[in-house]
């Protein structure tokens, strides 16, 4: 975003601000080139949220309404990507001939305002929304590459093309993860076939086909990604692994890059962490208020431990790093034991496990206690010798935060009991336990609103009264599919006294649910229910968990 005095004079006006912050950022923005308000921004120091705000009580622009305000693309050819990107502008419809409708994120900005006026050739008119939600759009609307293309393949050495500049493997590569990154792919994936050679995009939670390259592409591609990941270009037969970080408008994004020899050829994933995805609020993560008070109690313990459980690719690690990004690493001593490590966080230690030096997570919590830690994050409980340390460490003054795979917060305890941990230490060590699970997201700009079946409410236990439930319809803002995005459904145990007691007695799964409900529970299937309500997802959506949980606990 261009630098704008007149937004920061209003930012100070409305005490969001100091001139302090402003200062300290004046050399760091001369620096790197970012202005001002993006950097407080980049800091949090000012949310997109709050500034938003300030243009529509300030200045009276109208906030970006996505059910309301609907996207034309007919009108999308009148900017180009890089004119869209540049002025953080997305043209959305045109009601009237001569009146172009188009989002801003800073629409006060002189300079800005006449540049647009002058693309669009009309008048405007201006909707104001967040910095983020305008390169969303222009990512998913602008950058469609390879979407709609049957074939990635560069052109040969000698062949010419005037209308298409010929690219190079290291443009095609940083397409690709930009590409990814714009459409929301947690996941890349390049693999080679007998008769082609696939490259598919993980969006909330489901593989696309996005194109195809052809066989000397595909070498050079895996050659360049191979550099970048610290791999051996040379070694094709077995299994390889690496990582890089790289930039994604000025926020960072940490690639895991995995090689595996198939049968045809090598294939490729890439992970990819976008620190926009990990780095949010414990408010963005879809707690309930009740489960967010729960939680600050949890963490506001002096020492003991709170796990996170749930299946793979359930939003785990994204929930820590969201906790640990509430800490204040300043007047804290963070160390964190990965495998690997996620995501790459400034000012806390970050250990990587590595079980060829003999640097596994026994080994390294066992050396983290030396080191005065104050929180220490473990990736992940494995196994019993890891179990035993971390619960050892949680009842002599430290606050540990891990990961365990199990299908709700109950479970949790009766695994660590599994793994031989004492009762008495149990009992005493942990705090909490948060489950999660993760579904998708209704678009809200195409979700409609109807009244809920017999079937609906007999799943709802609401079979006295009419309740309204939102479906999923399809536009082009979700592609078609109804969905975008995915929300996390969770439930919070904090471990009381009766509960303390129970697992001190090594009581059975059924017993210490009965009493955790009797203390308070809301089991995850309460959770789903308020998201269904509130119209954050389908019931279709919620089927899968509903269905489980019944079982599970039949």
């Amino acid at each position: 975003m261009k630098e704008n005095m007149l937004v920061l004079e209003m930012l100070l006006k409305n005490k969001m601000i100091t001139r302090q912050n402003i200062a300290e950022r004046r050399e760091a923005a001369k620096r790197s080139g970012i202005s001002v308000l993006d950097l407080l921004l980049k800091d949090r120091v000012v949310t997109q949220e709050k500034l938003v705000l300030i243009f529509h009580n300030e200045w009276g622009f109208e906030l970006y309404a996505p059910r309301k305000d609907v996207l034309d693309p007919r009108v999308l050819p009148l900017f180009s990507k890089e004119q869209a990107r540049m002025h953080l502008v997305f043209p959305l419809n045109q009601e009237y001939e001569d009146q172009l409708t188009v989002l801003m994120a800073d629409p006060t900005h002189e300079e800005t305002l006449r540049n647009v006026k002058r693309i669009a050739d009309k008048r405007l008119k201006i909707l104001v929304a967040e910095q983020d939600c305008i390169l969303e759009l222009i990512g998913k609307h602008y950058y469609q590459k390879y979407a709609n293309r049957e074939s990635m393949d560069l052109m040969k050495p000698g062949e010419s093309n005037e209308s298409t500049p010929e690219p190079t493997i290291i443009t095609l590569v940083n397409d690709l993860i930009e590409e990814g990154v714009s459409r929301g792919a947690s996941d890349i994936h390049v693999e080679a076939f007998a008769h082609k050679i696939q490259v598919r995009f993980r969006i909330d939670g489901v593989l696309k086909p996005v194109g195809q390259l052809n066989k000397e592409t595909w070498k050079g591609v895996i050659t360049r990604l191979k550099i970048l990941g610290g791999c051996d270009i040379a070694e094709q037969r077995h299994p390889q692994d690496g990582a890089f970080t790289t930039t994604h408008e000025h926020r960072q994004i940490d690639v895991r890059l995995s090689i595996i020899p198939t049968i045809h050829g090598e294939k490729i994933v890439l992970r990819l962490l976008d620190e926009k995805k990990f780095l949010v609020s414990v408010d963005d993560l879809g707690f309930s208020d009740e489960q967010q008070n729960l939680l600050k109690e949890i963490l506001e313990a002096p020492h003991g431990m709170l796990l996170v459980c749930g299946p793979t690719g359930s939003g785990k690690s994204t929930t820590l790093y969201s906790l640990l990004n509430g800490m204040d690493p300043r007047t804290q001593n963070i160390i964190t034991i990965e495998d690997p490590v996620e995501f790459q966080m400034e000012d806390i230690n970050q250990i990587q496990v590595n079980e060829k030096t003999g640097l596994n997570f026994a080994t390294g919590l066992r050396a983290i206690l030396r080191q005065d830690p104050n929180v220490i994050m473990v990736g992940e409980i494995r196994d019993e010798d890891t179990a035993e340390i971390a619960t050892r460490a949680a009842i002599t003054g430290h606050l540990v935060l891990s990961t365990i795979h199990t299908n709700n917060a109950i479970a949790s305890i009766n695994r660590l009991m599994d793994m031989k941990i004492p009762l008495y230490l149990l009992s005493a060590a942990l705090r909490g336990v948060i489950s999660q699970k993760l579904i998708k997201r209704l678009c809200p700009n195409c979700r409609k609103k109807a009244l809920a079946g017999e079937v609906e409410k007999r799943l709802l236990g609401t079979m006295d009264q009419d309740v309204e439930l939102f479906y999923p319809v399809g536009c082009s803002l979700c592609h078609g599919t109804g969905y975008q995005g995915r929300i996390a459904v969770q439930e919070v145990l904090k471990i009381t006294r009766r509960i303390r007691e129970a697992i001190g007695k090594g009581a059975d799964y059924d017993t210490i649910r009965k009493v955790a409900i009797e203390e308070g529970l809301k089991p995850i299937e309460e959770s789903l229910k308020r998201h269904l309500l509130l119209g954050n997802t389908s019931i279709s959506q919620g089927l899968e968990i509903l269905a489980f949980e019944n079982e599970w606990h039949r």
